[in-house]
C-alpha cells in the first residue's frame, strides 16, 4: 500500500494528518507513506520530526476578499498543483488523504487527476471553502458532527471524529489525584479547572482567568493554566498583580503543556475552559471531560461558535460568548458546576459518548478500504 497524506498551514491540519499516518503504520506496517505539505508551513519541521517522509510544494492561503493577493494565491495554488502532480506521477499512490489547508487542495486535485481515490477530513461543523470544493472529487469525507453531513454529497460521509495522536487519552490507572500532583501548585483532592486557549494561548481568556482565579481559589477550586509561549511575560505580570504567585497553592501556570504532559492535564481536570477549536474539543471529549467553551469571535465564518454550540447541544459543554463574560461571571459559572456534581457528571457522560478516541484508526481503515477497492 502506498498512501499520500497531505495537510498543512496550521496544527489543526498537521497533527490529525500525523495521527492518520501513525494509524496507517499500525494497520499496515509494510506499507509506504509520503506526506506532501507546504514549503513554508509548520509541517516542514513537525512532519520529518515524526519520521515521516516529507515532500514540500508551494502553498498560499486564499484571501476572503478579491484583491491582488487573490491572483498571487491562485498562482501559488497552480504552482503547488504542478509540484504535487509531478510527485504523485512518480510516487503512484494507491490513495490520498487530505486533512485541510491549501496544500491539501492542490495535492488532492492532482491525485484525482491521475485516478487516485481521495479521502478528506472536515472536522468543523461548518465546512471550509476548500473542502466544499474538494467534496465533489472525494470518495470519502470524514466528519465529526452529524450536522456536517448535510453540506456534502449524499452517501460519502462517515462519522469518524477528529484523528488524535496516540496516547492523548490517559491510561485508566492514572487517577485524577495522581495526575494533579504532577503539576506544581496543585493538590490531589481539589476541584480542578484546566484552561487552554489553543497551543498559542488566548489573551482574552488569560485576562479572564487572572481575574477569576482568586475567586475560584477562595471557593476551593484550583487552576492549571496554559497561557501560551508569547503570553508568558504578560500573564506572569497579571498573575503577580492578582496575588496568584505569592506561594498559595491552587494556581499552576504553564507557558505550554506538551504532548507528553497533556494526557495527565486532561485527566486531572474536572472541567476545561477553552476556545472552540475542534482539536481541543475532540481531545476533551475523547477524555470524557466537560467543557466551558469561549469561542474565538474572529474565527473564519464564526466556525468556533458553531463547534461549541454543537457540542453544547450534545450536553457535553457550555458555550459562552467572550463579550458576555467577566472574570466574576466566569468564576460563578465554574463554581456553579462545582456545587452541582450531578450536572457535571451528566456533562462528563455526554462528553464520553461524544468522544471518538479511535478516530485515527477509523480514518486509516477507510483509507485502506479505498486502496483495496480501487
Amino acid at each position: 500500500m502506498r498512501v499520500v497524506v497531505t495537510g498543512g498551514g496550521t496544527g489543526g491540519h498537521i497533527y490529525p494528518a500525523i495521527a492518520v499516518c501513525e494509524a496507517l503504520r499500525r494497520q499496515d506496517p509494510t506499507g509506504d507513506l509520503l506526506y506532501i505539505g507546504g514549503s513554508s508551513g509548520m509541517e516542514t519541521q513537525i512532519v520529518p520530526a515524526h519520521g515521516i517522509p516529507f515532500h514540500a510544494v508551494t502553498a498560499r492561503k486564499m484571501p476572503a476578499v478579491l484583491s491582488i493577493h487573490t491572483v498571487r494565491a491562485l498562482a501559488a495554488l497552480l504552482k503547488g498543483y504542478s509540484g504535487a502532480a509531478a510527485r504523485i506521477r512518480t510516487y503512484r499512490p494507491d490513495t490520498v488523504v487530505g486533512t485541510g489547508g491549501y496544500v491539501a487542495a492542490a495535492t488532492v486535485l492532482a491525485a484525482v487527476k491521475f485516478g487516485t481515490p481521495a479521502l478528506i477530513l472536515e472536522n468543523n461543523v461548518l465546512p471550509g471553502r476548500t473542502n466544499l470544493w474538494l467534496s465533489r472529487s472525494a470518495k470519502k469525507i470524514c466528519v465529526s458532527f452529524l450536522e456536517t453531513m448535510k453540506c456534502f454529497p449524499p452517501g460519502r460521509c462517515e462519522l469518524t471524529g477528529m484523528p488524535l495522536r496516540n496516547g492523548i487519552v490517559a491510561p485508566e490507572e492514572l487517577t485524577k489525584q495522581r495526575a494533579r500532583v504532577q503539576f506544581d501548585g496543585l493538590s490531589a483532592d481539589r476541584f480542578t479547572v484546566l484552561v487552554i486557549g489553543g497551543s498559542q494561548g488566548a489573551r482574552a481568556i488569560n485576562t479572564l482567568i487572572a481575574s477569576a482565579a482568586p475567586v475560584l481559589i477562595d471557593q476551593g477550586v484550583q487552576v492549571l493554566h496554559q497561557v501560551g509561549p508569547t503570553n508568558m511575560d504578560e500573564s506572569t505580570r497579571a498573575a503577580e498583580a492578582a496575588g496568584l504567585l505569592d506561594g498559595r497553592s491552587g494556581y499552576s501556570m504553564r507557558s505550554y503543556i506538551d504532548s507528553n504532559e497533556m494526557p495527565a492535564a486532561l485527566r486531572c481536570a474536572d472541567i476545561i475552559v477553552c476556545r472552540g477549536g475542534i482539536s481541543t474539543i475532540s481531545e476533551a471529549t475523547a477524555n470524557g471531560l466537560p467543557s466551558l467553551i469561549v469561542p474565538l469571535p474572529t474565527a473564519y465564518a464564526d466556525h468556533q461558535t458553531a463547534n461549541a454550540r454543537a457540542t453544547e447541544a450534545l450536553g457535553a459543554a457550555l458555550c459562552r460568548a467572550e463579550s458576555n463574560l467577566t472574570g466574576t461571571s466566569l468564576a460563578e459559572e465554574i463554581v456553579s458546576l462545582q456545587m452541582n456534581p450531578h450536572r457535571l457528571a451528566a456533562m462528563a457522560e455526554a462528553s464520553r459518548k461524544a468522544g471518538r478516541p479511535n478516530a485515527a484508526d477509523e480514518v486509516a481503515a477507510l483509507a485502506l478500504g479505498l486502496t483495496w477497492n480501487n
